[in-house]
């Protein structure tokens, strides 16, 4: 097999084809190098074209997610799965609490105690806590 070029039937090599009357080595060594110098042009398209997909996969998947956040004082409930994997059932409940949040760590990150006053060791994000409504 050779790249570049076309591959030739054995029986063509003994007899005269117009493929074979019609090579030139010159000229298909000038093919060959201009092939080459688009090899970059054609890897900067597609990287672009990945590119491309990438950036409307992310708006994609980020149209179908809600912006949620708490304040310092709101009331919320932590998933029981996260928080106790072990205790998580098929009839026990989902969720647990309510808890205080007493922190924002950061966006999306927050630091949360019990209604008694006893603190919760862990931060907890965004996607493991939903708003308690009473």
């Amino acid at each position: 097999m050779a790249y570049g070029t076309e591959a030739l039937v054995l029986i063509e090599v003994g007899l005269e084809s117009y493929r074979t009357e019609v090579y030139n080595m010159e000229t298909n060594s000038f093919g060959l190098r201009a092939d080459m110098a688009l090899l970059e042009e054609e890897k900067e398209a597609a990287h672009q074209r990945n590119m491309k997909y990438l950036l409307q996969a992310a708006q994609h998947y980020d149209s179908s997610i809600k912006n949620r956040s708490f304040g310092v004082g709101d009331l919320v409930l932590r998933e029981l799965a996260a928080s106790m994997p072990a205790r998580q059932g098929k009839l026990q409940p989902n969720w647990e609490g309510p808890y205080k949040v007493i922190e924002v760590v950061r966006p999306g990150t927050y630091k949360l105690k019990t209604l008694t006053g006893k603190a919760i060791r862990n931060t907890w994000h965004v996607s493991r806590l939903r708003k308690f409504c009473q």
